[in-house]
């Protein structure tokens, strides 16, 4: 589109600078390598001038819920990321914080599985991680209106609620693109987290790494709001992986993993405020504080619900 230009000078600077790039350059899709998610993302490849060139990596698996690909297998589905989790909203902890003890949990999927990370196993060429897997985190809870819980109810998997928008997600398919939102300047809002496929509420952050490809140990800031960007935000570990091997096949260096067992961070840590974790880190301007430009308060939204479910009846005479 309208960014084809600027990607033309980006590439001609840095030939001009000494660099050689892949060419053509190639969009990559999530959904072909093992993600059960569609999300597209344009990947730039190159090397200094002289050096050999990474390769773009091949599809390895068909979107699930679609049109097969080139004879390959079909990827994970949302029921694989999803259905071994236990639910949210069984937890009134949940209401107040983003972690609960359980060891409730159903049978997890060949997909599910490689998340779980149980045992001594180490997570692909990863540090095996010294963590709690009885401990559900990043699963705060939703305070839905009964209203938009019915809508919800109401939705079909697959399609997209029509009054917030919200994409119900698909049992047997994948999930749409998850975002993480806006920018400061345009009001610093969360893109809308996708409907369960069986429940009447949107998903949690820690259903949302599910579906990006995120081990259950690694952890994301306890609030929704910083969660959910912070997952949007990331390239998914299964692409960043294929990708990854690539270069490190056009380098020459063949990975091992390593023998030692990491501690996972402070999680006090997760849960700072911008104002905290600038102090921290010694910045004296945050860049961008949140800004709700939208000021709706739980009673108004309640109320916008009530007006837009009335014209749509009258629409409907």
């Amino acid at each position: 589109g309208r960014h084809r230009e600027f990607l033309r000078e980006l590439i001609e600077e840095f030939e001009a600078s000494e660099y050689s790039v892949v060419l053509p350059w190639r969009v990559l899709n999530a959904a072909h390598f093992g993600v059960p998610q569609y999300r597209e993302r344009l990947f730039l490849l190159g090397a200094r001038r002289g050096a050999k060139l990474p390769a773009y990596p091949l599809p390895t698996a068909s979107a699930a819920g679609g049109k097969r690909l080139l004879d390959l297998p079909f990827g994970p589905t949302c029921e694989d990321a999803l259905d071994d989790l236990p639910d949210a909203e069984e937890f009134r902890t949940l209401n107040y914080s983003d972690e609960v003890r359980t060891s409730q949990s159903g049978e997890p999927s060949e997909y599910a599985q490689t998340l779980r990370v149980l045992g001594r196993r180490a997570w692909h060429f990863g540090h095996r991680r010294t963590w709690d897997p009885e401990l559900l985190t990043c699963s705060a809870r939703t305070d839905h209106t009964e209203i938009s819980r019915r809508r919800f109810a109401e939705t079909k998997p697959g399609t997209v609620e029509p009054i917030s928008r919200f994409y119900r997600l698909p049992r047997k398919g994948i999930a749409n693109t998850l975002r993480a939102g806006t920018d400061a300047a345009r009001g610093a809002f969360t893109s809308p987290r996708p409907i369960h496929y069986s429940k009447s509420r949107c998903i949690t952050v820690r259903e949302m790494a599910r579906l990006h490809g995120f081990p259950d140990w690694f952890r994301f800031h306890v609030t929704k709001w910083h969660g959910a960007r912070q997952v949007g935000n990331s390239v998914p570990p299964t692409l960043a992986r294929v990708v990854a091997t690539q270069i490190l096949q056009a380098i020459g260096h063949t990975p091992a993993c390593p023998t030692g067992v990491t501690k996972l961070g402070d999680p006090a840590l997760l849960r700072l405020e911008m104002g905290a974790a600038s102090a921290r880190l010694g910045i004296v301007r945050p860049i961008g504080g949140r800004t709700m430009k939208s000021g709706a308060t739980k009673r108004k939204q309640h109320v916008i619900e009530r007006e837009r479910l009335s014209r749509s009846r009258r629409d409907r005479g």
